[in-house]
């Protein structure tokens, strides 16, 4: 083998382990950063241990006798006071009992004050009078009829 093929072949190699130590240079980035990322999320979970713990004992200061069960609700998460498939068969009960033509956001603060629960949070009225009036929409012709273009008023087909 003459110098030319050896010296071809070590820079081949030369090429190959520099690919690779591009590789390994940036694998070693994304752990590190990742690693920053890890350290930060322990910090903050211990807070949140730590602020938890503490509200929790300012309420067992003022009431002794609770004992609620708080389950985990993430943040800017919007959560349904209906189980799933509740809001359809709920918002038919209540054109049934009213027995006349009713806009999907009537039928919501209906809906919600009977289950007592938040009827005064907007977000939450806007959000199940959408899924009612998704509802009635899908099912109109056969279940409901609408009367009007923009906020459609809905009654139930007899």
């Amino acid at each position: 083998m003459g110098i030319s093929n050896v010296q071809g072949g070590l820079e081949d190699r030369i090429a190959t382990y520099k690919g690779e130590l591009e590789e390994v240079e940036a694998e070693i980035k994304k752990i590190e950063e990742g690693i920053e990322a890890l350290m930060k999320l322990q910090r903050r979970a211990v807070k949140l241990r730590r602020l938890i713990i503490g509200a929790t004992d300012i309420i067992m200061d003022a009431n002794p006798e609770w004992q609620k069960k708080i389950k985990a609700r993430r943040k800017r998460k919007w959560h349904s006071p209906f189980a799933p498939g509740e809001i359809g068969t709920r918002a038919l009960a209540v054109l049934f009992d009213h027995d006349r033509w009713m806009r999907p956001r009537d039928v919501a603060i209906i809906m919600l004050t009977v289950r007592e629960t938040r009827q005064d949070e907007r977000e939450t009225v806007d959000r199940v009078a959408n899924a009612i009036g998704s509802y009635f929409k899908k099912h109109e012709g056969d279940l409901v009829e609408s009367r009007g273009a923009f906020a459609k008023e809905w009654r139930l087909i007899r």
